[in-house]
């Protein structure tokens, strides 16, 4: 699909409050190439977007999964408001970063558990990642915190995009974030303030 049909899709899709909704047959046409020029084009036309799907089946598995987490970024006193909406400048973020998804960095009722690689320590995260990388190329079994270390050092990722992806335990994530920083290879910042000056969207 060229990018001008897409554009013309794009806006059909918005509804009467300019609120972008997408459908999953649209997502499939926008990729790493296109979504900087369709963001530049149709971001003075649109302010807010809902997740994508993908997105959005994560989200739900979070509310099960750890539901004061998911309150903790979408509960609102009026019952008819839907989740998921966010700002349309996600969008470039959300398509090249699919699997680390929208970002959980700005919890304030709970510790925020995001990491970018400014957060890990020179000499001893780079022992943890080549052991880790060493281990990934002779298909040895990773620990959790090798595994934790090696996505930190090739992008920001909070530990629930993390959980989901690997399909392990949220608290067993918690445990190879302690046994980083008791390594000193990792610093955890659990105030959103504190993240605030690391994050690069």
């Amino acid at each position: 699909m060229e990018l001008n049909e897409l554009i013309v899709k794009i806006e059909d899709s918005l509804n009467t409050d300019s609120h972008l909704e997408l459908d999953k047959e649209i997502y499939k046409f926008i990729n790493k190439e296109n979504v900087d020029d369709l963001f530049s084009k149709l971001s003075n036309k649109i302010k807010l977007m809902y997740l994508p799907h993908h997105e959005i089946d994560f989200f739900e598995w979070l509310k099960d999964n750890d539901l004061k987490i998911w309150e903790d970024l979408w509960k609102t006193d009026d019952l008819n408001e839907r989740p998921y909406l966010v700002s349309f400048s996600f969008l470039p973020l959300l398509i090249k970063e699919k699997e680390r998804g929208f970002p959980i960095c700005d919890l304030r009722d709970n510790d925020n558990y995001y990491f970018t690689e400014k957060q890990m320590v020179d000499a001893e995260s780079k022992t943890i990642i080549e052991a880790a990388k060493q281990r990934f190329i002779d298909r040895e079994k990773m620990e959790i915190s090798h595994l934790l270390a090696l996505e930190i050092s090739t992008g920001g990722i909070d530990i629930w995009h993390f959980a989901f992806k690997y399909k392990v335990e949220i608290n067993e994530v918690k445990k190879a974030v302690k046994m980083l920083v008791d390594d000193n290879a990792l610093v955890h910042l659990t105030d959103a303030e504190h993240l605030a000056a690391l994050m690069e969207f």
